[in-house]
């Protein structure tokens, strides 16, 4: 089970159509006994399946049960509770399938035998409240390999999921919060998915916290051996799973070492609860400490009647947080992949929201909290507080009595009476949604604003924010005569530079309330139509599940947008004719930011050749374009008519689109680094597809830009490029060689003069494209102490799936538009395998290497042009404590690596002099490309 996924299970789906079948037939022939009642679920004999039954068995003297086990061990454990059971995918499991009138399942049909489910009354007690999202909701869900590309595939996929839902009869669910997401994942409809209460919940609130608390720490000691249990305090680490991939967070020796001292220390226990499909080796944790202790599901299949004897939770993603809040523990959010996981697999909130935005990345920078919250009664409250609130907002009922509304529910059900339902929940005023009569967008100053207005009831409006995943938007609320109004200026000013509109991407509308918690809303509001606002953007505002999102997306007309203007814009730009303009056309990492080699050139154009007409081609209208420049908006009319008469293209990275050569056009390839990683055709394992599509992207080019004649061999070879390459070194750095403007950045980006400021700037990874995270920089700041500014550089290819880093002393720079502005703001430099190390170096700064993953991205990432360790002009390291010790103090270092450093130097930067933006205008010139 450990190595199921998505893709997988839905492989075998569409395999077992044929049973499928065979069970539809057989359903509309075979009787249903009505005493019958067949139970099932994923993780064995638990969760919200065996409180029914029980329940069943206690209230119903005349009918009859059965669990349906997934193998001999869930039949020994329903036998061991008196329960007749049989393997659900036997004959015999078949058979009492397809004869039982209700069908109790926790994680779907495959609980039972999914082939004979059809004409039973089927309940659904969920195995958790969801923040991930799930099915229908989830592209990660709807996966299929291979075939899954095929468009027909995944509508059919899609379509199977939705109509599966028609199956359910009754879906239990826990608060109108998690219905709203139930409904949506299932294409379910109210009457199907209703607020009983989690009966898997009960055990966590019936009777007294006392006798809880006694029975889940005997459970514990039973089933570990381990008499400690019965009066150590326990901490439980509890993540989820990951959909095959191996878990991100097991901890370091040196970490289990920490952890073991301060398991001592406070006369505690961890225990670790890896997910069921998890796949993280904690065996070493174990080994190195008998306080460490692994609860996995062979021992507790069903983890929640433990769950009142934990003191704190440790988390991530799991809707096992939502279950521990009602025991009033504290939960503490290890998440050290929040941005390629929700990318990946979705959620249906913010995940600040989840966690209170107390998260951290790593084990280093989780066990000072973790010692904190288990000495100090201050710093435990917030984390108490935090989960509470979790509590009351996802969690209508407080009263363990799920099971019987549950039962009482499906009795009604099943005796006919057509508008049975649950009785309604208490009002609580956290799910009690905030009500929003209208949205709409207005004029505000110089630019525009998102208006949201409603009338109030239980909760009262206090904070406005629109969040996104690079930027959060704060507005103003105001409140009389019983409605309230907020207004959210959609500009942002960042790094002090004039107000601009938002970057294109979602936003999430978020109201909160005086203790700083979100409001769920009634989105039954009047919302504004998609359209264009000015030059700013265009905007559409949609409602689902309680929240709004706000989708904000580059200002292109109603006869720009969508593929079919796209494809007759295009048309047009194929025949054009008119006569090429003494033009450049330039773009920056796909329009996203005006920087690199192509503002090089920008400015040594502007300065030699004002007359000459400069196009700089951007993404939306949030990227400010230099003076003089005219920007045009990607997708534009105005973008394509450039791309077809501007005699110069000037770009970094490949041209996106379609292309068409004119004569006369010339392409300069200016590119964005020399390469330590393998490119294009000389990476191994290329596939044919991506292979042409390399050929044929280098057949684009006229001119290749090299920064040094190393990179000039890398790139004939791993292009098969065999134009001219120009070794006039890199326009970018001529700003880091004449030291312009350094001391005005730090100005900028709020730094003490008298600072050591650390620019860390890790490359991408092809297999995680939304990560940043081998570093902690949290806990690597904390770890340098005062006196040290940490800037944090993600990848431009991390720029929109990624989240901002925020921790005291460490500021994320990731969306600054120009990194050798960076180079002279830092003092010490710390990277990977990017192509910053051969910039950065024009400084003659201290250079430091951190390479935790070094044998994964040379044999099975990227592979590497030469080897790094001989020549490295710096510190190699693979720890963060091995990497903070010699970052504290750089000089031994630089005085280690001097020669190094200057044989690097005159390899890598024998033209980096402040003059090449000058060289290749000149060159430009000479060569009559303008």
């Amino acid at each position: 089970m450990g190595r199921f996924t998505f893709a997988a299970g839905n492989v075998r789906k569409i395999a077992a159509l044929p049973l499928y079948a065979f069970g539809r037939v057989a359903a509309g022939v075979v009787p249903r006994r009505r005493d019958l009642w067949a139970f099932g679920s994923g993780v064995g004999v638990g969760e919200g399946a065996l409180a029914l039954l029980e329940h069943v068995r206690a209230h119903d003297a005349s009918a009859h049960v059965v669990w349906l086990a997934r193998n001999q061990r869930d039949i020994a454990d329903a036998r061991a509770l008196g329960i007749p059971a049989a393997l659900r995918y036997s004959w015999q499991g078949f058979r009492l399938t397809l004869r039982a009138r209700v069908l109790v399942v926790t994680h779907g049909f495959g609980d039972v035998n999914r082939f004979a489910t059809r004409r039973a009354f089927v309940v659904n007690v969920w195995h958790g409240i969801p923040f991930k999202r799930l099915r229908i909701d989830s592209p990660e869900a709807m996966r299929v390999p291979i075939i899954g590309r095929l468009p027909f595939v995944g509508r059919w996929v899609r379509r199977a999921f939705g109509r599966s839902g028609r199956g359910i009869s009754l879906f239990a669910t826990a608060s109108p919060l998690s219905a709203a997401r139930i409904r949506s994942a299932f294409a379910l409809t109210p009457r199907q998915a209703v607020v009983t209460g989690d009966p898997r919940d009960d055990v966590l609130l019936a009777g007294s916290a006392e006798a809880r608390e006694r029975t889940a720490r005997s459970r514990i000691s039973v089933a570990l051996g381990e008499p400690r249990a019965l009066s150590a305090r326990i901490v439980m680490y509890a993540p989820t799973w990951r959909d095959g991939r191996a878990h991100p967070a097991v901890p370091s020796a040196d970490e289990w070492a920490e952890l073991d001292a301060l398991l001592e220390r406070t006369d505690s226990l961890l225990l670790i609860r890896s997910h069921p499909l998890g796949r993280g080796d904690f065996a070493a944790g174990v080994a190195a400490s008998s306080r460490v202790l692994q609860l996995g599901a062979e021992l507790q299949p069903d983890i929640t009647p433990v769950l009142p004897a934990v003191d704190t939770l440790i988390t991530d993603y799991s809707s096992i947080a939502f279950d521990f809040a009602l025991t009033g523990g504290a939960i503490l959010f290890l998440a050290p992949d929040v941005a390629e996981y929700v990318g990946r697999r979705g959620a249906y909130e913010p995940y600040a929201d989840f966690s209170g935005g107390r998260e951290v990345a790593s084990w280093v920078s989780l066990l000072p909290v973790l010692g904190a919250v288990l000495t100090d009664s201050s710093a435990r409250t917030p984390f108490v507080e935090h989960a509470a609130w979790l509590a009351d907002r996802y969690h209508a009922f407080h009263d363990g009595r799920a099971t019987e509304r549950l039962y009482e529910l499906i009795g009604r059900r099943l005796a006919g009476e057509v508008d049975a339902m649950p009785p309604a929940p208490p009002s609580i005023a956290a799910s009690v949604p905030l009500r929003v009569d209208a949205v709409r967008v207005a004029p505000a100053g110089t630019g525009f604003a998102l208006a949201v207005e409603g009338s109030l009831g239980a909760a009262t409006p206090e904070t406005v924010l629109l969040r996104g995943t690079r930027a959060v938007l704060p507005g103003t609320v105001e409140v009389a005569d019983g409605r309230w109004l907020a207004r959210i200026p959609l500009e942002v000013e960042v790094w002090g530079a004039a107000p601009t509109p938002p970057r294109s991407g979602e936003y999430a509308l978020t109201l909160m309330n005086a203790g700083c918690h979100p409001l769920e809303l009634d989105t039954a509001a009047a919302l504004p139509p998609a359209r264009r606002y000015g030059a700013a953007f265009r905007v559409a505002v949609s409602a689902a599940r309680g929240a709004i999102t706000v989708e904000l997306s580059a200002p292109l007309a109603d006869a720009e947008v969508g593929a079919v203007n796209q494809r007759r814009l295009y048309a047009a730009y194929r025949a054009n004719t008119a006569p090429l303009e003494k033009a450049v056309f330039f773009e920056s990492y796909f329009g996203n930011n005006v920087s690199c080699n192509p503002l090089g050139i920008d400015r040594a154009l502007a300065a030699s050749h004002p007359e000459v007409i400069r196009y700089w081609s951007v993404a939306d209208a949030s990227v400010p374009v230099p003076d003089g420049a005219i920007r045009v908006i990607d997708g534009s009319a105005e973008w394509w008519r450039a791309r077809a008469t501007s005699r110069l293209l000037v770009v970094n990275d490949w041209l996106r689109k379609r292309w068409r050569k004119r004569p006369g056009q010339t392409v300069l390839q200016t590119w964005h680094g020399t390469p330590l990683k393998k490119l294009a055709l000389d990476k191994s394992g290329l596939r044919p597809r991506a292979r042409l599509a390399a050929r044929a992207e280098s057949s684009r080019w006229d001119v290749l830009l090299a920064q040094n004649p190393f990179s000039a061999d890398v790139f004939r070879s791993a292009y098969a490029f065999r134009g001219p390459i120009w070794d006039e070194g890199y326009p970018r750095n001529d700003v880091v060689a004449r030291n312009e403007v350094g001391p005005s950045i730090r100005t900028r980006l709020g730094i003490d003069a008298d600072a050591t400021v650390v620019l860390y700037a890790p490359t991408w990874r092809d297999d995680r494209p939304g990560a940043v995270d081998h570093l902690d920089v949290a806990a690597f700041a904390r770890r340098l102490g005062p006196g040290f500014v940490t800037l944090i550089r993600g990848h431009s290819r991390t720029l929109q799936p990624g989240a901002s880093v925020t921790a005291p002393g460490v500021i994320d720079v990731t969306g600054y538009p120009e990194i050798s502005e960076l180079y002279l703001a830092a003092d010490i430099l710390i990277t990977d395998y990017s192509s910053v190390m051969f910039d950065f170096s024009v400084t003659g700064k201290p250079i430091f290497f951190y390479v935790p993953d070094f044998e994964h991205y040379r044999d099975q990432t990227r592979g590497f042009t030469f080897d790094l360790f001989p020549v490295a002009p710096g510190p190699v390291t693979t720890s963060l404590t091995e990497l903070a010790d010699a970052v504290a103090d750089a000089s031994p270092a630089a005085v280690t690596h001097a020669t190094r450093y200057a044989e690097w130097r005159a390899r890598f930067n024998p033209q980096d002099d402040g003059h090449a933006g000058e060289r290749v205008v000149e060159r430009i010139f000479d060569e009559g490309l303008l």
